[in-house]
């Protein structure tokens, strides 16, 4: 009787103490964090950009003063022509096919132009083409061969009417455009355009 009065007595006991009121939450929502040592992060690389900025020649007035050529043709005529300096920036091989330069005012159009091949009629009037102090002969090749920096002195003559048509005088202020087309050595066409003041 006793061993069981026991029992009823420690029935209560064991009931509470096998059941913990201690409960733990673990939000799905929050991850456990860990910190990685920054010895142990994977090294970061920096992309670089594909967009490469092409490069841009440099095209500016020199002066009007040496006589070069004439209003028609490349021969002297004792008066001072406009005097142009081109530095090309070619990142590789190339041959310079033609180069026109114009002046645009007020309705206005002027163009000068130089073509390497003799059989093409130029539009306008004649440009004289100097490397090196030595004026550039037309060839039977498809351009005048070039690569790195390369350097050109160009000169145009101020015009009066030779054509029926144009005149024109060097002034300061007048915004003079260039157009340099040319052909890679992988045989792609490419193209310098720029413009310059004239600063007299």
């Amino acid at each position: 009787m006793k061993r069981i009065l026991w029992t009823l007595l420690l029935l209560p006991f064991l009931i509470t103490a096998g059941c913990s009121t201690k409960t733990t939450t673990n939000s799905p929502t929050d991850p456990p964090q860990t910190s990685t040592p920054s010895s142990q992060l994977p090294p970061t690389t920096k992309t670089q950009s594909t967009d490469a900025t092409p490069p841009t020649l440099n095209f500016s007035w020199i002066a009007l003063k040496d006589d070069m050529l004439n209003p028609k043709a490349l021969t002297r005529d004792g008066k001072p022509d406009g005097h142009f300096h081109v530095l090309l920036p070619f990142t590789e091989t190339a041959k310079i096919k033609y180069i026109i330069m114009r002046n645009t005012e007020f309705g206005a159009h002027i163009q000068w132009a130089w073509d390497y091949n003799p059989t093409v009629a130029i539009v306008g009037s004649p440009m004289a083409v100097f490397v090196n102090g030595e004026m550039v002969a037309q060839g039977t090749d498809i351009g005048l061969p070039s690569s790195g920096n390369t350097d050109l002195d160009l000169y145009v003559s101020e015009l009066n009417n030779e054509n029926g048509r144009d005149t024109f005088k060097f002034a300061k202020g007048q915004t003079i455009s260039i157009q340099i087309k040319y052909i890679t050595k992988s045989g792609a066409e490419k193209e310098f355009d720029a413009t310059t003041v004239v600063n007299m």
